[in-house]
């Protein structure tokens, strides 16, 4: 029942495309290949969408409800309205005076600076550093609180400097008119990739290979040659690992990879590894036990809770 596409005057409203996208993303966490895998098609094969480049723009203001945008919650702070939201706020460099953007809060780790390959320009565009040139050559040196919150910042939440000096002080400042990004269509192409490849064939595997070059293809413009060079192994573990890869560097602090983790299996012995006291029933939240009595036991309680 939801259009293709909407108006400029109703910029944001779901699309029939992002619905298809969350219900690819269902089918891809319950590891139904072949249903993921035809959703994706569908959106991909509507030419609605395409990569926004180059990629640090997806994440700027100018960057917002995009052509690679399937969803985002919208944010509006104007001097007379206020229909703002905290991403930012929450992920703002915390620091004083011109520094005081925010909590500093989910901050890049070492574990995902090392992750992207030498060279990878996504990595300058995900990780800010503390005690560097703030990246609009704007507003100087970025400094928090005595390197309060660790070597780097959420480059893909930061606001411009232009835009935070016209509405002046206080909360406001911290990036209240910045969207969220849900889905972007990256996120099609990686889930596009995964399903081939796990369905496997010569075709899916072909596929598969395209839709992970796209994204790798985007990532590297204007680094040196031979930078991300592209992924050609047609052997399905192997290209298993390289899109997994991918989509930990392609998506690095947008609230995927613990999903990705859970959903892959893996997430016990990648969190044993960093030495946190993850329990494998926190994969699921508890089903609240009123709704399941309500259920007449229908609903089945979520595993060790």
């Amino acid at each position: 029942m939801l259009p293709s596409a909407w108006g400029a005057e109703y910029i944001g409203r779901t699309t029939k495309w992002a619905a298809k996208a969350m219900q690819a993303k269902t089918w891809i966490t319950r590891g139904n290949w072949g249903s993921a895998l035809g959703a994706c098609r569908e959106i991909i094969s509507s030419n609605q969408y395409r990569l926004f480049e180059p990629y640090w723009k997806v994440f700027a203001e100018e960057g917002e409800n995009c052509a690679e945008s399937l969803f985002e919650i919208q944010a509006l702070y104007t001097a007379t309205q206020d229909y703002g939201i905290q991403y930012a706020n929450y992920q703002g460099v915390r620091g004083a005076g011109n520094w005081d953007l925010g909590w500093g809060w989910n901050v890049p780790t070492q574990q995902l600076y090392d992750a992207f390959e030498t060279g990878d320009p996504r990595r300058e565009y995900t990780c800010m550093a503390n005690n560097a040139p703030e990246p609009y050559g704007i507003a100087g040196i970025i400094t928090s609180q005595a390197d309060f919150m660790g070597k780097w910042y959420n480059r893909k939440t930061y606001t411009h400097p232009n835009i935070r000096n016209s509405v002046g002080g206080g909360v406001p400042r911290a990036g209240r008119w910045m969207n969220m990004r849900i889905i972007r269509y990256a996120d099609v192409l990686l889930w596009a990739a995964e399903a081939a490849n796990e369905l496997g064939g010569t075709q899916n595997t072909a596929d598969a290979l395209t839709w992970l070059e796209l994204i790798r293809a985007r990532a590297r413009q204007g680094a040196p040659a031979g930078t991300l060079p592209k992924v050609e192994t047609t052997v399905q573990a192997t290209l298993r690992e390289a899109i997994r890869h991918e989509r930990r560097v392609e998506f690095g602090m947008e609230h995927e990879r613990f999903y990705d983790l859970v959903r892959w299996g893996i997430a016990e012995e990648t969190f044993a590894a960093l030495g946190k006291n993850y329990q494998a029933r926190h994969r699921y939240l508890p089903i609240p036990q009123p709704e399941i009595d309500k259920s007449g036991g229908v609903l089945k309680q979520n595993p060790d809770y």
